[in-house]
């Protein structure tokens, strides 16, 4: 397995084939992960340490558009524990076949007793991918998802630490001990032999890195991984102890281990590390797309020679039709020109007697049309003449008999004010007829007079908070200056402002007063 290790790591650069050029969809690439790759697991009276490991293999991964995808894969793995004990382990009511009817306890003395274990794995992963580019060649990636975790093969090996038995038989009352005919003794660490209870477990896993774009399609990939079992991979929970003596042979150990005894209850994967790897992108199906395209161009090139052979046909006969209408025309401009020629000699001595009468009547109709234009031209300047004075006494009836004083003016601003109120939690003005008349009257002096500006100022009562209060004033404030815009006040000699509950009229001890409260005062300046 270390062989088949090696030769993955070498051959591959990669986790996960997540690629990241916009315009690849589909990925497959070589993958390899390291480093916390471990068996997790509680032991009784043992102390566990974490081990190392890896993981590599083959990846394909699809993207249905811009960022999102799914992918799967086959992977290879290693995963690595231990556990060191320091206890003493008994187990109760054996028989020994020196002495059958004598029925002892066993104990086990462990000391510094150290157990690995290793398991050899296939994983199918399945994840889901989602992508964003970070600049023209680099992206980031994050995939989550699921992996179905096969074991292969598991082994353990003690390789440090020794073991002492002992037994005490009841019938003698005290234990036997340094026996090793008769199984006990004192046992140096050197078993060896394979984990079977083992079953295919399920784990979440996640990725996080990123994806440099390469030349050709290629990309390589650096970045974070992470798994953790959800599932027990023991088969069964096993209920032996540690350590057996062959009831036939007391000189015959049978070391169970770890994950076969009644030491542990659950196995789970735990995968920390980081992963590196290479990928080859493409998109799918540009063959069929360029036949399409190819077969798309053929027939609108097939369309358009179509068309322009209709185009010509039609011009040949509009050609012919315009031939024959020009024929037709010249020879119907003869017979008119013969035929005029006639008329007109018949009718040129009638012509010119009448040319000589009219000549005499349009002789005397121009001395008539010269006297009536002069008359005409008389009474339009006449016109023009009484049309200025009108003007002139027009204005001077509009005049004031003296100016008005700046103090006479601002006296009638300060007399043009309204106040306008709300129901509770409301924006919307509530006018009764005088009000309505007041707030009209300013907009029309507004729009008589630019100088004139309105300041519109919204209160609330005491309900709420102070923030939310401001918030509605601001709204009622500006409620009122969309009416008054409404009704062709300038919106830009309007201002607009809020005092929220700080400024009520009334204390706000009754929802009388609080409604008193609930206003917009709108004053011109």
């Amino acid at each position: 397995m270390k062989r088949i290790s090696t030769l993955l790591a070498a051959v591959a650069l990669t986790v996960t084939v997540m690629a990241q050029r916009t315009d690849y969809r589909n990925f497959v690439g070589l993958n390899l992960g390291g480093g916390i790759n471990t068996l997790t697991y509680s032991p009784k009276d043992g102390d566990y340490k974490i081990g190392l490991g890896c993981d590599a293999g083959l990846h394909y991964t699809h993207f249905f558009g811009e960022h999102f995808g799914m992918g799967f894969g086959a992977y290879y793995g290693l995963s690595n524990s231990k556990v060191v004990y320091n206890f003493t382990e008994t187990t109760t009511g054996l028989t020994h076949p020196d002495n059958t009817n004598a029925k002892y306890d066993l104990n086990t003395q462990f000391n510094g007793w150290r157990e690995r274990q290793n398991v050899t794995r296939l994983s199918i992963p399945v994840e889901f991918f989602w992508r964003k580019p970070a600049c023209d060649t680099w992206t980031f990636i994050a995939g989550l998802g699921a992996s179905f975790d096969l074991p292969l093969s598991g082994k353990l090996k003690t390789d440090e630490g020794t073991y002492t038995t002992s037994g005490y038989f009841h019938s003698l009352g005290y234990p036997v001990t340094n026996i090793p005919s008769h199984g006990f003794g004192t046992y140096e660490a050197n078993q060896e032999k394979d984990i079977e209870n083992l079953k295919l477990g399920v784990s979440v896993i996640a990725d996080l890195g990123f994806r440099k774009a390469l030349k050709n399609r290629w990309g390589l990939y650096m970045g974070l991984y992470c798994g953790y079992g959800v599932s027990s991979m023991l088969d069964e929970k096993g209920t032996d102890p540690l350590l057996l003596i062959n009831s036939a042979d007391p000189n015959q150990h049978d070391y169970i281990g770890t994950v076969g005894s009644n030491r542990i209850d659950a196995l789970h994967l735990l995968r920390i590390g980081i992963k590196v790897g290479i990928d080859l992108g493409w998109n799918g199906g540009e063959k069929k797309a360029k036949a399409l395209a190819e077969a798309e161009a053929a027939r609108l090139a097939r369309e358009k020679a179509e068309a322009e052979a209709r185009a010509k046909a039609e011009a040949e006969a509009r050609a012919k039709a315009d031939a024959e209408a020009a024929r037709l025309a010249r020879e119907k401009a003869e017979a008119d020109a013969r035929a005029a020629k006639e008329k007109a000699e018949a009718e040129a001595h009638a012509i010119k007697e009448k040319a000589e009468a009219d000549a005499r009547a349009i002789k005397a109709k121009a001395e008539a049309d010269v006297r009536a234009k002069a008359e005409q031209e008389e009474r339009e300047r006449a016109a023009r003449v009484q049309a200025r004075l009108d003007s002139i006494a027009a204005a001077q009836a509009f005049m004031p008999a003296k100016p008005v004083s700046r103090q006479e003016m601002q006296k009638k601003l300060d007399d043009i004010n309204a106040t306008v109120y709300f129901e509770t939690a409301g924006t919307t003005p509530k006018f009764d007829e005088k009000t309505d008349a007041i707030i009209r009257t300013l907009c029309a002096s507004m729009m008589a007079d630019d100088n004139l500006k309105a300041e519109i100022t919204g209160h609330t009562d005491n309900k709420g908070t102070a923030a939310v209060n401001i918030k509605y004033g601001q709204k009622r404030a500006d409620a009122l200056k969309k009416y008054m815009v409404s009704l062709g006040a300038p919106a830009a000699n309007i201002e607009t402002k809020s005092r929220g509950m700080e400024q009520p009229i009334v204390p706000n001890d009754s929802d009388a007063n609080r409604a008193k409260n609930r206003r917009a005062t709108v004053i011109l300046k």
